[in-house]
């Protein structure tokens, strides 16, 4: 009888438990603060990627001799600003260190000679084409594993995004010239017939030149 008195009494008895509680609780709350600093600095670092993206953008709609030479500009941007040793540690290009993955190579749509677009996100008809530089950011800061909480992606996998810098590229040197040697001297000559005898007796006297507007 006394045995079964004192069994009962250690079950009635809930001294201890608030500790558990708290203990729970401080996981849990350390978890939700782990992922509000994840999430507040990918966030910040997105900026700092578009940035990234702008620069390069404006290095590649630049003026310069050829589109090969816009592209070349637009690439040295991009690795000079994602190599800086600043942002190396922090964005990387190695999928298996860093907390934030830039891709290594940059997309590059100028239109142009190359005739290449962004042609994948909807636009209306005759508007502006969709040109300058684009690359994958990955945050595998958030890619998390929290007591009690679970796994912050599916099957852990990485979150992506695309950041995307849309400039009008300027024309090329190249550009222009074939502009002013082949199509405006003919458009010339189209205006009156006047232009265009005279403009096939004396052909060889002509020279294209550039202007500000090209």
């Amino acid at each position: 009888m006394q045995r079964q008195r004192s069994s009962s009494s250690l079950i009635l008895n809930s001294r201890g438990m608030i500790t558990a509680e708290f203990i729970f609780s401080l996981i849990l709350l350390s978890g939700l603060c782990v992922i509000l600093f994840a999430l507040n600095f990918t966030l910040s670092m997105a900026e700092v990627a578009q940035y990234i993206a702008f620069s390069s953008a404006r290095a590649h709609a630049a003026g310069h001799i050829d589109q090969n030479h816009q592209i070349e500009m637009a690439q040295r941007k991009y690795a000079s600003l994602k190599n800086n040793p600043v942002l190396a540690s922090i964005f990387s290009s190695n999928a298996g260190s860093g907390w934030f993955l830039l891709s290594e190579n940059l997309e590059i749509r100028g239109a142009g000679q190359t005739g290449e677009t962004f042609s994948e996100y909807p636009t209306e008809e005759n508007r502006v084409p969709q040109v300058g530089v684009r690359f994958d950011f990955t945050p595998r800061i958030l890619t998390q594993r929290i007591a009690f909480l679970g796994s912050t992606t599916e099957d852990g996998e990485n979150l992506s995004a695309k950041i995307t810098g849309l400039l009008i590229r300027e024309p090329t040197q190249q550009e222009c010239w074939d502009q002013m040697k082949d199509i405006r001297r003919d458009a010339i000559l189209d205006l009156d017939s006047r232009f265009k005898e005279l403009g096939t007796s004396r052909n060889s006297e002509y020279e294209p030149m550039e202007d500000n507007g090209c």
